[in-house]
């Protein structure tokens, strides 16, 4: 029976990791929206929408795990993610916000197309969304497995 339940498991993995990778996206476009293209624009830059296109998300099931990575390849990225100069993140810093972030919850700290030196989190919070809601569908898969 217990053989039976992890193969069952084991066979859902790969549409659990496509549903995370689909939810982390959807939710850093959320916040690209919230923090750099829905703000006001900036005096010195056209916005391009260079973030949006670039921005990619993979998930994969393997020897029974889940993988999802979620990222950007603009070059500012990492610019937008911790803000630069006195107004820089660190990784630690971003973590402890995103600890108590509650789900579906987007990170916001007044960035904007002049205040560009302010961190706007998008990539954090789409992990993080990803995991809470993996976290749920595999809580309902199980259930319905021992029921």
């Amino acid at each position: 029976m217990y053989a039976k339940r992890g193969k069952a498991l084991s066979r859902e993995l790969p549409r659990l990791a496509a549903a995370a990778a689909q939810d982390g996206l959807s939710q850093a476009q959320r916040g690209l929206s919230a923090n750099v293209y829905a703000t006001a624009p900036g005096l010195r830059y056209q916005r391009t929408g260079q973030l949006l296109r670039q921005l990619y998300a993979a998930g994969t099931a393997g020897s029974g795990s889940l993988t999802v990575e979620l990222g950007d390849r603009a070059a500012y990225a990492s610019h937008i993610e911790y803000g630069t100069g006195p107004y820089e993140l660190s990784p630690a810093q971003l973590e402890a916000y995103l600890k108590v972030l509650p789900p579906g919850g987007l990170l916001q700290f007044g960035r904007s197309g002049r205040a560009y030196l302010l961190p706007g989190p998008y990539i954090g919070p789409g992990l993080r969304f990803a995991q809470f809601k993996t976290h749920e569908r595999v809580q309902a898969f199980m259930q319905k497995l021992w029921t």
